[in-house]
């Protein structure tokens, strides 16, 4: 009988802790403590990188493992510096349904075919992207008119509910809508940046928090 309560407490705990909403905790939040804990999101980074590549005009990429800030914090997952500006790319592939205020600080997984039904939160991509983006920002801080673009691409495992131009240069996509977007910024925007320009800002980038690939 013991045993059976003690077992019973566990339970509790452990569904407790996997569905409870921690606003301090910048980790990814799965339907399991342990993924909660240990694993992050599953990426589609190659499949970004595989549009980008594509793209015309002078350009450079600068991957995740150069833009973390002074904590230690992850920036985007790939920082793209284009003659037509500076773009921070967060990517997840999540199932559920995927929602979220643009300023927020976390967003919201759902699992509606669930029972009992399951929330999940994540922290936004739009401030994970911010991290790189001050840091460009900052080291390039005698250009204060560069053009930046956050974006957060989701991949085809779930239903993104908040979706598009979300204001102050962000948008979230499906990874299907995101070569047609990053076509439609590149043609609509002018070139602001000569190539030597982008060279100058990677450069500095790398100089910073070391070599790219």
């Amino acid at each position: 009988m013991l045993t059976a309560v003690i077992l019973l407490f566990l339970f509790l705990w452990l569904y407790l802790k996997r569905s409870a909403y921690n606003p301090y905790d910048g980790k990814y939040s799965h339907s399991s403590y342990y993924d909660c804990t240990f694993t992050g999101p599953e990426k589609c980074t190659e499949r970004i990188l595989s549009v980008i590549r594509q793209a015309a005009g002078t350009s450079r990429l600068v991957p995740a493992s150069r833009l973390t800030g002074d904590r230690g914090e992850r920036g985007a997952d790939l920082l793209l510096i284009h003659e037509s500006g500076i773009y921070a790319l967060t990517s997840a592939d999540l199932s559920g349904a995927i929602s979220g205020n643009p300023a927020g600080r976390y967003w919201i997984q759902t699992f509606r075919s669930r029972f009992p039904a399951c929330r999940n939160f994540f922290y936004s991509p739009f401030l994970i992207n911010k991290r790189s983006l001050d840091l460009v920002q900052w080291e390039c801080r005698d250009m204060p008119s560069l053009p930046c673009y956050s974006l957060a691409v989701f991949g085809p495992k779930g239903i993104l509910l908040t979706s598009g131009g979300l204001g102050e240069n962000r948008w979230a996509v499906t990874l299907t809508d995101f070569p047609g977007l990053m076509a439609d910024i590149m043609r609509h925007n002018r070139r602001y940046l000569r190539p030597e320009q982008v060279e100058l800002i990677y450069e500095r980038l790398s100089g910073k928090y070391g070599k790219s690939a």
